[in-house]
């Protein structure tokens, strides 16, 4: 019995690491949309902050896991959602939200929840 919870255990953190493999590509390029961005929106002469820029990769990553589910879902091709995870990386806060007014409108519109 116990044999078998240890190797359900090991089954199962296995699963999990596997799933984390696959999203490594899609986490490293939001990263390096918002690195980019980062670097973009420095002033010329100033110096690199990464006090500033960690935040903001953080919120490019999410941001970028976000679109590969939902362009996943979609069924787009690898080189568009290749595409739409960078940008989405790039340009994370304005990304954001529009997903965000999205999303709203659309459990508005099928779960009936109106403005009051």
């Amino acid at each position: 019995m116990e044999a078998a919870k240890g190797s359900n255990m090991c089954t199962m953190i296995k699963d999990i690491l596997g799933k984390l493999a696959e999203l490594l590509p899609v986490v490293g390029l939001a990263a390096f949309g918002g690195f980019t961005r980062t670097l973009y929106g420095k002033a010329r002469g100033e110096p690199y902050s990464w006090k500033i820029a960690l935040p903001e990769i953080i919120i490019a990553i999410f941001s970028g896991l976000l679109i590969h589910w939902i362009t996943l879902e979609l069924g787009m091709s690898e080189n568009l959602r290749t595409a739409a995870i960078s940008l989405a990386g790039y340009s994370a806060r304005s990304v954001m939200a529009i997903l965000n007014a999205v999303f709203i409108t659309f459990v508005k519109k099928n779960v009936g929840v109106e403005k009051k």
